[in-house]
Formats: structure tokens, C-alpha cells, sequence
């Protein structure tokens, strides 16, 4: 079973329900999961996945996708 927590002080605190029962003895490995080190590098980790699934290969026509998405009003006045 692998689960995830948070170190908060001198806990671990788990979000999910564990099923075993209580007093059962259990081993914790710690791996730094490394989320928080990855923040601020969407561009190179947006670049590695399009390389490692070709997304240029897909041949994904972005216009009919999202063409309507936006409304094409110029929208309010701004006052600066």
C-alpha cells in the first residue's frame, strides 16, 4: 500500500482512510515527493510533455477546437 502525507511538525498527516486495523504495527519509507521543487517551471515541464507524447504528431486542428471559446467583443472600456 502506498499512501501520501503531509510532515506538519513532528506528524504525518494523511488524508486517505487506511484500512488495517488499529495498534498494527507499520514500516514508513520517507521519499521526497518533490512537488513543491517543480513549482515555477511550467515551461519546461510543458515542453517535456509534448516531447515524450508527441503531441505534434496528433495533428490537433486548435481552431475547431477552441475557435468559440473566447468571446470575440472588445469588451469594456478601462479607464488608466
Amino acid at each position: 500500500m502506498q499512501i501520501t502525507a503531509i510532515k506538519r511538525g513532528q506528524t504525518l498527516e494523511i488524508s486517505e482512510n487506511l484500512d488495517i486495523p488499529d495498534g498494527q504495527a507499520v514500516r514508513i519509507e520517507i521519499i521526497d515527493a518533490q512537488i513543491n521543487y517543480e513549482k515555477g517551471k511550467f515551461g519546461d515541464n510543458l515542453e517535456e510533455f509534448r516531447r515524450k507524447h508527441n503531441i505534434a504528431e496528433l495533428d490537433i486542428d486548435v481552431d475547431a477546437i477552441f475557435g468559440d471559446v473566447r468571446d470575440k467583443s472588445p469588451g469594456r472600456e478601462v479607464n488608466l
